[in-house]
């Protein structure tokens, strides 16, 4: 099956399994809203019926941000700490969420929140063995190649004459390290989805195979990967060229911007759900073909 035919499967099968995208905008939606609400609170008691908290919301005037961290300059740190155990924590809740994307994407059953939910319980201890495995991948990958590419580009700029040569440099420099991350990140996707079709829960041996399997396709998977990528980022610019359309200097259009990040952030849960509806068509048709 063609790269063309592959994405097309993968289309189908994340378009009729629409509602794990709704799975994942909820749990995302909850997460942000738990997240915020001490902000949010904290900002109501110090600006509700306040001049400053009617010119926020006109745009006309942020003094009121210094004043706020001047005023709770002894509590930041806190705040910083606390935003620490949250981010972990969201890693982990990805993690599970992904098993029962997996899960539900490799059966031909109707999608519905209890198995969403089984499958996403199934498949945890297995992807986070997967997520342990990865840190060290990400570890090696950018902190000893990162760490050559960066003094490369360091003694490129050193010796060059003109400004544009900096600019360059970084452009090429963030590009590079996109691409490194895109294959890492495909790399361990892999991984997860064998373990889905395989129902192995042998991680590290999953993670070894896995070398083998992508060693002899890996520009086709690549390729894949990169063309659905390319749909998250125009989805990504539509998103960016229309929250620039909506005015924000009063309260409405903050309600129209909110919604419309919403429905972005239910798009790149689409997205997620065709990124593993590919790999898993990619990795059936190539893995069992060759057998």
């Amino acid at each position: 099956m063609g790269t063309f035919k592959i994405v097309g499967s993968g289309f189908f099968t994340a378009s009729r399994k629409a509602r794990l995208a709704i799975y994942l905008w909820l749990a995302n939606f909850l997460f942000s809203l738990v997240l915020v609400a001490p902000f949010y609170f904290l900002l109501q008691r110090d600006l509700a019926r306040s001049l400053a908290g009617e010119n926020l919301f006109k745009g006309q005037d942020l003094l009121w941000l210094g004043d706020l961290v001047y005023k709770y300059q002894d509590v930041l740190p806190l705040f910083l700490g606390w935003l620490a155990l949250p981010s972990l924590f969201y890693l982990v809740l990805q993690v599970f969420l992904n098993g029962g994307v997996l899960g539900r994407i490799s059966v031909g059953e109707r999608v519905n929140l209890a198995a969403f939910l089984s499958d996403s319980a199934r498949y945890f201890w297995r992807f986070f063995r997967v997520f342990l495995i990865s840190i060290i991948g990400y570890v090696l990958v950018f902190g000893l190649l990162g760490r050559g590419l960066s003094a490369f580009f360091k003694i490129w700029t050193e010796s060059a004459s003109t400004q544009w040569t900096p600019l360059i440099a970084s452009f090429l420099r963030l590009f590079i390290f996109l691409l490194l991350f895109s294959i890492v990140k495909m790399f361990f996707d892999y991984v997860k989805v064998g373990l889905v079709v395989e129902e192995s829960k042998k991680t590290v041996r999953a993670t070894l195979a896995n070398f083998q399997f992508l060693g002899r396709r890996f520009f086709r998977a690549w390729g894949l990967f990169l063309l659905v990528g390319l749909m998250f980022i125009g989805l990504s610019i539509g998103y960016y060229l229309g929250a620039r359309l909506i005015p924000k200097n009063s309260i409405s259009p903050l309600v129209i911007l909110f919604i419309w990040q919403q429905v972005y952030i239910l798009a790149r849960s689409w997205t997620t759900v065709l990124f593993f509806s590919t790999e898993y068509e990619f990795f059936k048709t190539h893995k069992y073909s060759a057998s």
